[in-house]
């Protein structure tokens, strides 16, 4: 396998992460306030995507054993995200429940990074409000979007740790 080919799935879990956070953005842009979930989400889509590249980086440079780690820190950044769009979805279903908007974004809205980029991590939203995207509630496309990302990473792993073929 050539250089090229070897990052070819990282790179479209780095785009699958960036897609989801453009559209995510544009949304908060239309008017639906994230809520806590949400951010959390977002943040487990940035960790996919820095992740995704970092690996690109140490494919590019042959790097295999560091490029597995990194290839690994993604693949648990997808499955936390998973967590919590599950956690979103069961709310979403169970609309008399709450997230925990009071104390939970509390907590995010103090973050550094809340404080240096509102526009992108502050929660002001209910988790129970989402928009719709084709019929389906936006933490169910996030949850895809997840699978997606790790599965494309875990495969990148294990075409990783085969040996090269000639």
């Amino acid at each position: 396998m050539n250089q090229r080919q070897g990052g070819a799935l990282p790179a479209l879990a780095a785009a699958t992460a960036l897609g989801t956070l453009g559209g995510a953005l544009w949304l908060q842009r239309k008017g639906f306030a994230p809520c806590p979930l949400c951010i959390l989400q977002r943040m487990a889509y940035l960790g996919v995507l820095i992740f995704s590249l970092s690996a690109i980086s140490l494919m590019r440079s042959n790097a295999r054993l560091a490029a597995r780690v990194v290839l690994g820190f993604g693949v648990l950044s997808g499955l936390v995200g998973l967590g919590f769009a599950a956690r979103h979805i069961w709310l979403v279903l169970h609309p008399g429940q709450l997230c925990g908007l009071d104390p939970l974004a509390a907590v995010i809205n103090h973050w550094p990074v809340t404080q240096w980029a509102p526009w992108m991590f502050r929660a002001d939203g209910l988790c129970a409000d989402t928009p719709s995207v084709f019929g389906l509630a936006l933490p169910f496309w996030s949850a895809a979007g997840f699978v997606l990302a790790s599965a494309l990473l875990l495969a990148a792993m294990w075409r990783r740790a085969s040996p090269p073929t000639r």
